[in-house]
């Protein structure tokens, strides 16, 4: 617990020292255009008081960018010290240049007023741009409490589609009115250093979603939001994620998938070295009953979790039989592609197998007596699920904790896992 907390503090610190290295380096660029290869939303008209429109200032500033015509600069900088008001936009490629940067030092924030969202429903959008790096310390304000409970479809803060080779760092997300980052239809990305906050009981307001992507790391950052701190959708696989520190939440998750009869697929998940504090769940694998397709070779190593409700659950009965409760969420299809998602046409047509899962050195307190749930349909069942020194211990003092299997195959070794069948 403490080398994992010193870590992530000790990458937070870099992070940051690289933010203003790069911020006096900007600081030297006059107007708005300089040999370091820099220029400022400023000098496009931006004005930075958090009220009058920047957005149109934000797109010229990218269009000189991305199309070549800033005299070989490719780093544009919103400056500290400033919040720029910006409504929904969207940072279109692709560009000339094989990376872009964009350096926010100072605060973005979304109107205070709600909106019609679309049928694809992003607040700042980024498509179709390689070589992409956010960074620079700034805070990206999604002012979700305007939307929460009053508006059914709302916006996710910041989306990223098509954006191979995407580096994020070091920024600070609060209140998005969905969820604060999506990740869809991308190649080898980057996350590092991110702060992400929005209160507990705050709707659907995952701190990351991934869909559709391959090679992904997220490491050192802590997500505190209304719903899951990560969610790892259909289509993707070889995520790595480390060092995160989640809570309140809803856990890291794979899934939920097969909503709506989808084939659905995810593999090669590996998450290691996290802690989950007062959160709903801990690690989750969530498939729906009319779904097909896989959700395979997963592990969870080293976890920590402080008075979870649910630190391990596998759900292939997700919200038909009230488990593990909450609304439903709305489709995230515009996470998919931005393309329409494809009906069950193949595949076990029975559900969305669950197989090769393996959780080692998971240890804490539960704020459940049930801190174990293998909830696995009849039919299909899980397979391959392996618990390898896994013991908890109940937060509540004088209670112990117990693990329940249904149609769960696998083994365990010093685990209290009983229930799990060879």
């Amino acid at each position: 617990m403490k080398t994992s907390l010193f870590f992530v503090l000790l990458c937070l610190f870099q992070i940051n020292k690289l933010g203003f290295c790069l911020e006096e380096e900007a600081q030297k660029a006059k107007n708005g255009v300089g040999s370091n290869g820099f220029i400022t939303v400023t000098s496009f008209g931006a004005i930075g008081d958090g009220k009058t429109d920047d957005t149109k200032a934000f797109l010229k500033a990218w269009e000189a960018v991305c199309k070549g015509r800033s005299r070989g600069n490719t780093k544009i900088l919103v400056p500290q010290g400033k919040t720029f008001m910006l409504k929904p936009l969207a940072f279109v490629g692709p560009c000339k240049s094989s990376s872009i940067s964009f350096m926010i030092r100072g605060n973005l924030v979304a109107p205070g007023y709600t909106w019609y969202a679309g049928r694809y429903p992003t607040w700042i959008n980024f498509d179709s741009i390689n070589g992409l790096v956010l960074t620079g310390g700034g805070t990206i304000d999604g002012r979700g409490s305007l939307w929460w409970g009053k508006v059914d479809n709302r916006p996710s803060a910041m989306h990223f589609n098509n954006c191979n080779g995407l580096r994020i760092s070091n920024l600070r997300h609060l209140n998005s009115p969905r969820s604060h980052v999506g990740l869809s239809c991308s190649k080898n990305i980057e996350v590092s250093g991110l702060r992400m906050t929005a209160p507990g009981n705050s709707p659907n307001t995952d701190g990351i979603d991934i869909s559709n992507c391959q090679e992904v790391n997220i490491h050192a950052s802590v997500i505190a939001t209304g719903d899951d701190c990560i969610a790892i959708n259909s289509g993707s696989s070889r995520i790595n994620i480390t060092g995160i520190f989640c809570g309140p939440g809803h856990g890291i998750s794979v899934g939920s998938l097969g909503l709506y009869g989808d084939f659905a697929t995810v593999e090669e998940v590996r998450v290691k070295n996290c802690t989950f504090t007062n959160t709903q769940n801990g690690v989750r694998i969530k498939t729906y009953q009319n779904g097909s397709g896989y959700a395979r070779k997963i592990s969870f190593d080293y976890i920590n979790m402080v008075a979870s409700e649910n630190p391990i659950i596998i759900d292939q009965s997700y919200h038909n039989k009230g488990t593990n409760g909450g609304k439903r969420k709305s489709s995230n299809s515009y996470q998919n592609c931005h393309l329409a998602k494809p009906r069950s046409q193949h595949g076990n047509s029975k559900g969305v197998k669950v197989s090769d899962v393996r959780y080692t050195r998971i240890h804490g307190s539960s704020a459940s007596d049930q801190a174990i749930t293998l909830n696995c349909d009849a039919d299909l069942g899980c397979a391959g699920i392996v618990m390898d020194h896994v013991n908890m211990i109940s937060s509540t003092s004088g209670h112990k904790v117990f693990a329940s299997c249904k149609n769960a195959q696998g083994s365990f070794y010093a685990s209290k896992v009983s229930c799990l069948k060879g």
